[in-house]
Formats: structure tokens, sequence, C-alpha cells
């Protein structure tokens, strides 16, 4: 990966981060930007591969060790060979078990180390929770949210040095980015940890103290599409963090929650409800009106329907996200209220009915 983006950045996680916590967030943001979850969006596509190239490098102890030190990985350097390339060490042969590992180990890291000069690296994504009704969920609506996110230096433009300063050579290693380690008998080049590589060093933005950015409250239009459900994240693109040293910004998604209905249920783009039906009208059929998300609607009940059964009335679900002007369905779960009968006359009638349809509806269970 030769990508001048820090990887620790991408994953957001800490440089000194455990395999663990290396995993944790590789899972989290892969789920996140998998392209079967965003289909058809680029970004989401580019970001999940910088994350797996990423996780393959810091998940690998020894190219992590690479990497941390020269700033960089390329793959296949560590199997390079032979005559024209700066790598001859072969491995066969070495205990890295014994007390020489840490020297073996310092001359491969650093037998190649290269100046590592400061540079741009990509905001992050940020992530802001909002809360909508049912009804602001199937019909859409427009609010604003308020966030704090780093904005680019005014003072610097995004630069982080100071107005007016130039760059100078590091002091430390006299601009050559490396500086001289000895160790019992050996002596080898490492990276200058006074200016990270780069041989140059600068006088830092008073404003941002060399970042490039600074945090900044800010308020924003926010449009949730018809048809949002709780999980729906809303894409603001270049609306995250700033870069540092005038990177790009990273995107904004507002995650929306969505509220309950006390009559409807939501079942991704269908709508589920119940529907009470007396006795006489399950038996002998009827037509009846019932409310939908877009108002009464008359529905006809077959004769002889039964308590349980689902009935459909097509397209009046919820609006649908991935289709524009498609809608789900709305199903009616049937259920028969038995009457409280309490003169005589009534249950007459009855005991007529149960001699005239003597059918038993257990009978399928002996």
């Amino acid at each position: 990966m030769t990508s001048s983006e820090d990887l620790y950045l991408i994953l957001q996680v800490r440089r000194t981060a455990s395999g663990g916590e290396i995993k944790r967030a590789f899972r989290k943001l892969a789920r996140r930007y998998h392209p079967d979850i965003n289909p058809g969006d680029r970004h989401a596509e580019e970001r999940f591969k910088r994350i797996t190239e990423a996780y393959d490098i810091l998940s690998d102890p020894l190219k992590r060790e690479f990497y941390d030190v020269n700033g960089f990985y390329t793959h296949g350097i560590l199997e390079q060979r032979g005559a024209g390339s700066n790598w001859g060490f072969q491995f066969e042969g070495f205990d890295f078990s014994r007390s020489h590992e840490g020297d073996f180990r310092e001359i491969f890291k650093n037998i190649i180390a290269r100046q590592n000069p400061q540079t741009r690296e990509c905001g992050q994504d940020l992530e802001f929770p909002i809360s909508i009704s049912f009804d602001e969920s199937i019909g859409g609506v427009r609010t604003n949210i308020t966030i704090t996110r780093m904005h680019r230096c005014a003072g610097c433009d995004g630069t982080g040095r100071a107005a007016g300063s130039r760059e100078t050579a590091c002091p430390l290693c006299g601009g050559s980015g490396k500086t001289a380690r000895v160790k019992g008998h050996l002596q080898f080049a490492v990276t200058c940890g006074h200016c990270g590589g780069s041989g140059r060093v600068i006088t830092p933005c008073s404003h941002c103290r060399g970042e490039g950015r600074a945090s900044r409250i800010e308020t924003l239009d926010v449009e949730v599409p018809p048809g949002a459900m709780t999980g729906t994240r809303i894409r603001i693109p270049s609306m995250g963090d700033a870069g540092r040293f005038g990177g790009l910004n990273g995107d904004l998604y507002v995650v929306v929650s969505a509220g309950s209905h006390p009559f409807f249920e939501r079942k991704g783009d269908n709508i589920h409800c119940a529907i009470p039906l007396t006795v006489t009208e399950a038996a002998l059929g009827t037509k009846i009106q019932v409310p939908t998300i877009d108002g009464p609607a008359v529905v006809r009940i077959p004769p002889g329907t039964q308590s349980g059964q689902t009935l459909r009335i097509r397209g009046r679900g919820a609006p649908s996200l991935l289709s524009p002007g498609v809608h789900g369905d709305q199903y009616l779960e049937v259920k028969v209220v038995v009457p409280r009968v309490a003169d005589e006359r009534s249950k007459e009638i009855l005991r007529e009915l149960a001699r005239l349809n003597p059918d038993n509806p257990r009978s399928h269970l002996w």
C-alpha cells in the first residue's frame, strides 16, 4: 500500500492499539462501508478497499513493524531477494526466539529507512444520530442538526505552518531525516524522531498548533427522504472532519432512528396491522373501511374469513428508498372478536347455529 494516508487513521485506532482493537475496528468499518450495504456508492467502495488494505498490513506483526518504522509498506517488499534489491536477508537459519531477536529485527526494520515528509491526510468520517417520528419516516422531513467538526484552520489555510515562516533543516538530523543509533558493535540509521523522517521542521501555527485544522460548531440543514427507517444512513459528502495539513474532508453520515406507531408496524417497506372483525362479518363477508398511512381504504372481507388470516392491500405500504416512486404493501391480520352473550334470545340463536353447523374444528387433532 503506497498511499500517504496514515493506516491507523484509516482504521480509526491509536498507534498503540492492540491486535484485538485493530480487528474490532476493521469489522466495524467493514460492516459500515461494505459494497453490499452501500450499493452504487463509489465512495464507500473505495473506502472499503482502503480499510481492507490497511487491516492487511496492521494485522500482520512484521508488516506493521516495517510500516511503523518506515512510514510506508509496499506489498512484496519483505520477500524481495537478489541483486539490485535492498533486501539481502535470508531468514532461514535465524532463530528469532533467542536473545538476538531484537538486533536482527532492528537491522531489518531500518536498513532502508527513508524520509517520511509531512503529507496530507484525509479527514475522518463522522456519524450523527437523529430521531424522527413514524409519520416523518414515511413522509420525509427537513431538520437542523448541530455538530462539532474539524475545519481547515483559517490562520494557516490548513498547512499547519505559522504565517510567514519557512521550513528549515531539522537541527537533530541535519536535514537527512535519519539519526545514527548504536547497538553493541553495530551502527545503523533510524528515522529521526524530531522531524518524523522529513528532514524539515516548521514553526507551527499558533491557532491550530501545527495540525492545520481546528474544531468548530456548525448547524446543518438535513433532508430525511420519505421511507427512511431505523438504521438508514444519509451521507452528506465532505461534511466530516477536515483532513490534516490540507487533506480532503471526510463525509458526514446522519443515522436515523424512527419512532413507533400505536397501530402500524413497519417491516421493511411493508406495513402490518391487526383488524378486528365480528363473528358475523367474518362468517358472511363484508366490506369495511381500514386506516392506512395514506388515509382510509375500503377492503372486502371474503365469507368464511378466519381469525389470524392475512389480507393484503397492494401499494399502500411505505415508500421505497431503493426504488423511488414504489411503495410496499399493507398487510391486515384478522382478529375475530367473539361477542359476550348475555340475553337468552342470543344464546338460543347461537345454539341453533351450532346445530345447523356441526363441524368440529378440533377433529384434525385426533
